[in-house]
């Protein structure tokens, strides 16, 4: 089970707007990286510490994780379409971890840096 830690002082609202947000990173293997919510709406948004998440696959593979961060609305976290840059990720290979169960490899379209998600509490990695 993942212990969430905010770690205060990392995001940054991108150009005033309530849906672009840069997450900045926090140590070692992180990087900055940016998203877009595509709904229109008011929306919280906090960089998680990667200390207590998983360090490899299923299959054995070590996991790099690259940001974790939680986007609420309302109180809850989103079930709805955003975007995610994250400059030089390796578009085969990427691993999301959502805190339930085990990491999962990401099977979209990775484009430009840029993949879509809708679950609002994701961390991101390569393995």
């Amino acid at each position: 089970m993942q212990t969430k830690t905010v770690v205060p002082g990392k995001v940054d609202k991108e150009n005033n707007s309530n849906r672009k947000f840069k997450i900045k990173k926090e140590k070692g293997t992180e990087v900055d990286i940016s998203i877009e919510i595509v709904d229109e709406g008011v929306y919280e948004v906090v960089k998680l510490s990667i200390d207590s998440l998983p360090a490899t696959m299923n299959d054995g593979k070590p996991i790099t994780w690259y940001n974790n961060f939680a986007i609420k609305k309302n109180g809850e976290h989103i079930n709805q379409r955003y975007f995610v840059t994250v400059p030089g990720i390796k578009p085969t290979d990427v691993v999301i971890f959502d805190g339930n169960g085990n990491p999962y490899y990401y099977t979209g379209t990775v484009t430009n840096d840029t993949f879509e998600m809708t679950d609002g509490d994701p961390a991101v990695g390569n393995a």
